[in-house]
């Protein structure tokens, strides 16, 4: 792989990794094969467009010992799960995943592949929740769901054949926002259940004047600062201040907080959100490993059909979880 540094970069694609850069190819093309959105999409076709836009990644199935959709009760709802089980004898540790999109697109079906490697890796059992989606679900909705769901699995161990007195966290992007933030929640109610913590590229402060947002948020390497901003807003009721710190996570008390493993993409706007909230774990006592992965794209954790750094971060932050569930 070829991962160029910003320093004497003449274009965009210099300071991508030249897989990344052929991954971005393909997904250009896929966009012309799908044909131009609608004007003003409402939000069913942005979800079936980035789920079309999802398919190639996804279109070959990591084999896994079994994949199953079930549901645990919420809040609200029964909140559906997707059950990711490695060919290994039960009862098998944890993993909680969140997916992203921003809080308002993405699904278990739309990060299909993220949910097998990180099982197949991990040795663990992969539990991907379908939470509610925003803007019909504003904060605090998506997170309350979220906790909910976690002790819900941690409930119903026996029946799913799985440790739930010691769990894993896993989110990306919005999801990471989403795990991270179930955390803190249940850091006083459920003592010693969370037991680490998997970050991907996660969204972590509503602050769209970091370097790496100026850096990179043009358009040229996928997701843009009007994008987070258009998320944002999606996500945060209007007689709410976005920086309240179950949202802005980067904003919370972070001590007491569980092992965490934080992935950084070196082209993303959101680069800068992990790098200090590793500097802010590391100041409040928490253990972190910040894994920054230079040359790739927002998003990239799902690109390992094209994308060797792909399945490799993911690799990575499952021998994480393996460590902090055999402690």
């Amino acid at each position: 792989m070829n991962a160029p540094t910003e320093r004497g970069a003449s274009s965009p694609r210099d300071l991508m990794d030249s897989q990344m850069a052929a991954a971005m190819d393909k997904m250009a093309e896929i966009a012309i094969q799908l044909g131009d959105m609608p004007p003003n999409p409402d939000l069913a076709q942005q979800r079936a467009r980035m789920l079309a836009e999802k398919a190639y990644w996804n279109e070959v199935p990591v084999p896994v010992a079994s994949c199953v959709d079930i549901s645990v009760q919420g809040p609200f709802r029964d909140i559906p799960v997707r059950v990711y089980r490695p060919d290994h004898a039960a009862p098998l540790n944890a993993i909680v995943h969140f997916h992203g999109g921003g809080w308002v697109k993405g699904s278990p079906d739309s990060h299909d592949r993220i949910g097998r490697v990180l099982a197949n890796e991990s040795g663990a059992v992969v539990l991907s929740v379908d939470y509610a989606l925003s803007p019909e679900h504003k904060f605090p909705v998506p997170l309350d769901e979220c906790t909910a769901a976690i002790c819900a699995i941690a409930e119903a161990a026996n029946a799913l054949g799985i440790d739930g007195s010691r769990l894993v966290l896993a989110g990306d992007s919005a999801g990471g926002n989403l795990a991270l933030a179930s955390a803190i929640d249940l850091r006083e109610s459920h003592p010693g259940l969370i037991v680490g913590l998997l970050l991907f590229y996660g969204v972590f402060d509503r602050d769209f004047d970091t370097a790496s947002y100026h850096a990179f948020g043009g358009g040229a390497f996928g997701l843009t600062r009007d994008d987070m901003m258009a998320y944002w807003r999606a996500y945060i009721p209007d007689d709410v201040d976005p920086t309240n710190p179950r949202a802005s996570v980067l904003r919370a008390d972070l001590r007491g907080l569980p092992p965490t493993h934080l992935c950084a993409a070196g082209v993303d706007v959101l680069r800068d959100e992990t790098l200090d909230m590793n500097e802010r774990m590391t100041a409040a006592g928490v253990a972190t490993e910040l894994k920054r992965y230079p040359g790739v794209c927002h998003g990239f954790a799902g690109l390992g059909r094209m994308v060797d750094a792909s399945d490799a971060a993911v690799a990575n932050a499952a021998a994480f979880a393996r460590r902090c569930l055999t402690v």
